[in-house]
């Protein structure tokens, strides 16, 4: 059991890292494309770039979503605080593994909504690019997934060790 433990808590802090990853290449990649159309259209005949509308509509899902992961894996994805400080003990962890388990399932069965979703929007490609448009419903899938594991992890690292370990999201601490 402690191995499974292991297990989920390596993945859940790869996530993670993955996570940060992605906001940092699609943040400065979306800022490079904005920065360089913006410059483009003042310098150049044509205007600007064609692809530059394209490409962010489908950088900033997965931008918006790795967000998304790393505010659930530190607490502060749809978080109930105000009741855990209202609560002790038992009532306390209850009350923590129910608002995880509701999140858990909703996040799944997103998931699950985001591809029958994507497999619609996949029929039609963007004019320049020629990419499917299922690519921000999978992106919102896959994120789905992800919260839905890292708060798992934090769920039985929480049963596991007590309360004390839980990741508490603190404003003042939110570098990526």
């Amino acid at each position: 059991m402690q191995i499974l433990f292991r297990g989920v808590d390596l993945v859940s802090r790869a996530i993670v890292q993955f996570s940060r990853f992605v906001i940092i290449a699609s943040g400065i990649a979306l800022t490079v494309v904005m920065t360089a159309n913006v410059f483009a259209r003042y310098t150049l005949a044509s205007g600007g770039f064609s692809f530059a509308q394209e490409l962010p509509m489908l950088l900033f899902p997965w931008f918006i979503i790795a967000g998304i992961v790393l505010a659930a894996h530190a607490g502060g994805h749809m978080a109930v605080e105000w009741l855990y400080d209202k609560l002790d003990g038992k009532a306390r962890l209850a009350a923590f593994v129910l608002a995880n388990a509701v999140s858990i399932v909703a996040f799944l069965l997103l998931a699950y909504q985001s591809v029958v979703v994507a497999e619609i929007a996949g029929f039609e490609h963007s004019p320049v690019l020629q990419l499917p448009n299922s690519i921000g419903y999978y992106a919102l899938a896959t994120g789905a997934v992800l919260v839905s594991f890292v708060t798992v992890a934090a769920t039985l690292r929480v049963l596991r060790f007590g309360w004390d370990q839980r990741i508490e999201i603190k404003a003042e601490e939110m570098p990526l």
